[in-house]
């Protein structure tokens, strides 16, 4: 007990040092590729303000929890907590279309919009829009609608394949016209705007035609009563293959959500794109023999040797190249470049699990807990390594350390993804190897524990908190179902991350429909010019003696790609707990 005090006090003394801490920040802010000048950017609930300057330079202090509101008239406001580790935040910022108050009003309004979900996969005519579904043929004004197959498979861009398809729209200087669209002052025509699978944007990015599942194009008058004055040029809205499913309200059944009606996954996941690897990866990579791909090691060390993720990328292509000899060389002398910064360590620790070099990874493990003693995932990840070397009895004094600061209030007791994480593993530690440590009467009220049993556990971890991406899961009948995390789409969840601290997530799979399942990544970016590294861990027959764990690790630096993870086999029924 005198030891659980200890902790608490070195806790509270580290938590205090980190609030008084300022974090100098800087970045820019964007929307699209364009930097924006004058976006307010403040500390919540303080007079600290600042202004982004004419390429879109900002530069303030803050402490750790502040939260930081990026404000632009026109935009979306961007809130983002600040971390210990926060130091550099890129801003990309979008348009805010605020729908109209009800012109008109129907009673089944949901209802209707279930309808119309179900129905887009098979009916052309329904549009996915940033207002919701839209039954093209049921409007009250004219909708000009190009299915993808009738697009000219050919051109080089969506517009140039409109050509001879869609009457009365042309470019010019980059931007589409839409004829009907209301003039300026000075008589120029006003450019359309767009409606890309509910995100509207002034630019278009650029898109496949192939990708391209159907086209609509709403006059200047029809836009304006839809999007406001911002679409007196017209819209196009452009749904490409495979856009999210809206996704109704959620329930704690375990239910298989990649067999909703009509989301059909369309094989676009790319493999990995070596093309697109860093300078000395893609020199690595060509290297055919351990001697030639050392020297390629020496050749950038003078450049990168205090980069951590030079470090890692190079001791993770040595251990898959065979040279392991090299590999721990690398660990060897440079350690100190990862081990002072938990986003550093974490990856660090990721790989050296993946490597199975486990007594290094507790270490790492062990110093991200003194960094971030205040992080639930710490005491989950310290839990963790402890076990991974079979010393059961410490892996569970820290999950009781852990569950005593929540009951004396250190912790929050709120049910929270890492919480429920915390106990399932907690519980599955006694489960299985209970009796190692414990007396049998101790152990007898977890030999019943059932949850998920024989299932298959997805366990996945990501070091970088302002990771955004979205995991996508195939199930053997090429149905999908997509988890997204972004700052847009899980603005809560992301707040809530940062607030506890954590960044993982779990999935479970049991065996109703054997068969291969694949998962795919599509990065986002993380407000850095760093890659993200996402370990995922999977067991099988979980919650069972016969229970087994395989490590993957994987970099993600590509933005805006589908790119596949991994597959496996006989896995079903995917749900989250």
């Amino acid at each position: 007990m005198k030891k659980i005090f200890v902790l608490i006090a070195i806790i509270f003394s580290l938590q205090a040092y980190g609030i008084d801490r300022l974090n100098e920040i800087s970045g820019v802010v964007t929307i699209g590729n364009s930097p924006i000048q004058n976006v307010s950017v403040q500390v919540q609930n303080s007079f600290k303000e600042t202004f982004t300057d004419e390429n879109g330079k900002y530069f303030i202090t803050a402490k750790p929890y502040d939260v930081l509101v990026f404000n632009y008239a026109g935009m979306q406001n961007v809130e983002i907590v600040v971390e210990d580790v926060t130091t550099r935040l890129n801003i990309e910022m979008k348009m805010n279309i605020e729908a109209l108050k009800e012109v008109v009003v129907a009673k089944n309004n949901v209802n209707n919009q279930d309808y119309l979900r179900l129905q887009y996969g098979v009916n052309k005519n329904i549009l996915s829009t940033a207002f919701g579904y839209l039954d093209a043929n049921r409007v009250g004004y004219s909708i000009k609608l190009v299915d993808g197959n009738d697009l000219n498979p050919g051109a080089i861009d969506v517009i140039t394949a409109l050509k001879g398809r869609a009457a009365g729209v042309y470019s010019l200087g980059g931007e589409v016209y839409i004829r009907g669209g209301a003039p300026q002052l000075k008589g120029r025509a006003i450019p359309a705007i767009y409606d890309v699978d509910g995100m509207v944007l002034r630019t278009l990015p650029f898109l496949t035609v192939e990708n391209i599942d159907r086209v609509a194009i709403i006059s200047g008058l029809a836009g304006t009563v839809r999007y406001g004055s911002i679409a007196r040029g017209g819209v196009v809205v452009i749904n490409t293959i495979g856009s999210p499913i809206r996704r109704g309200s959620e329930t704690n059944k375990n239910y298989d959500k990649a067999r909703l009606r009509n989301n059909i996954y369309n094989n676009d996941a790319i493999t990995e794109n070596r093309s697109n690897a860093t300078s000395y990866l893609k020199e690595l990579y060509t290297c055919k023999e351990n001697l030639a791909a050392r020297e390629v090691y020496q050749k950038y060390l003078s450049r990168y040797a205090n980069d951590p993720y030079y470090i890692i990328d190079t001791y993770l292509f040595f251990h898959d190249s065979g040279d392991e000899v090299f590999a721990k060389l690398i660990l060897e002398n440079n350690m100190k470049v990862v081990e002072s910064n938990p986003i550093y360590a974490k990856a660090m620790a990721f790989a050296l699990d993946y490597t199975k070099e486990h007594d290094k990874a507790k270490e790492l493990y062990k110093k991200i807990f003194i960094l971030r003693p205040e992080f639930m995932q710490s005491y989950r990840d310290m839990a963790n390594s402890y076990r991974t070397i079979g010393d059961y009895r410490k892996a569970a004094s820290i999950y009781i350390r852990y569950q005593y600061l929540i009951n004396e209030g250190i912790f929050s007791d709120d049910n929270s993804a890492i919480q429920t994480v915390i106990d399932g593993e907690m519980n599955n530690l006694f489960v299985l190897h209970g009796k190692k440590f414990m007396d049998d009467s101790n152990v007898i009220g977890f030999n019943n524990y059932t949850k998920n049993k024989g299932e298959t556990r997805l366990f996945f971890e990501w070091n970088d908190s302002e990771a955004e991406f979205d995991l996508e899961f195939v199930n053997p009948k090429k149905n999908n179902f997509i988890w997204e995390h972004t700052l847009e789409s899980a603005a809560e969840r992301v707040k809530d991350e940062k607030t506890i601290g954590y960044s993982s997530e779990e999935f479970f799979v049991d065996g109703s429909l054997p068969g291969k399942w694949q998962i795919n990544v599509n990065y986002k970016g993380n407000k850095k010019l760093s890659p993200v590294y996402m370990k995922l861990t999977k067991f099988t027959n979980y919650n069972t003696p016969s229970q087994k764990t395989h490590v993957s690790v994987f970099r993600l630096a590509v933005k805006n790609v589908n790119q596949k993870l991994t597959d496996f086999d006989n896995l079903v029924t995917l749900s989250t707990n």
